[in-house]
C-alpha cells in the first residue's frame, strides 16, 4: 500500500500521512526482500534468513515513520524475525 500511496495521492485517503515517492520505493524494497526470502527458502537456499531480516528491519523502520496506520505490521515483522534468527545458524 505505501508504493501505491506514494505515486497516487487518491489512493486510500483514510491514511494519515503522505508518503513520498522515495519512501514508496523502500517500502517496494522491503516487500521484496521479504518475498524473495520466501523463494530462497521453498528453494532451500541459505541466505533466506539474512534477506528476510534485513526486509523485516527496514519494513519496521517504516512501520514507525507511518505508526498510527501500520502498527499491526510490527506483529508480522516480529514473527519473521523469530523465524529467521535461528535460522542463521
Amino acid at each position: 500500500m505505501g508504493l501505491v500511496k506514494a505515486f497516487h495521492d487518491d489512493f486510500l485517503p483514510t491514511l494519515s500521512r503522505n508518503i513520498n515517492k522515495f519512501e514508496g520505493v523502500l517500502w517496494l524494497a522491503s516487500a521484496a526482500l521479504i518475498f524473495m526470502a520466501d523463494v530462497y527458502f521453498l528453494m532451500n537456499l541459505d541466505y533466506w534468513p539474512v534477506l528476510a531480516i534485513i526486509g523485516a528491519i527496514l519494513s519496521q523502520f517504516l512501520i514507525t515513520l507511518n505508526w498510527q496506520d501500520a502498527k499491526y505490521g510490527t506483529i508480522l515483522n516480529l514473527l519473521i524475525l523469530g523465524i529467521s534468527f535461528p535460522a542463521l545458524t
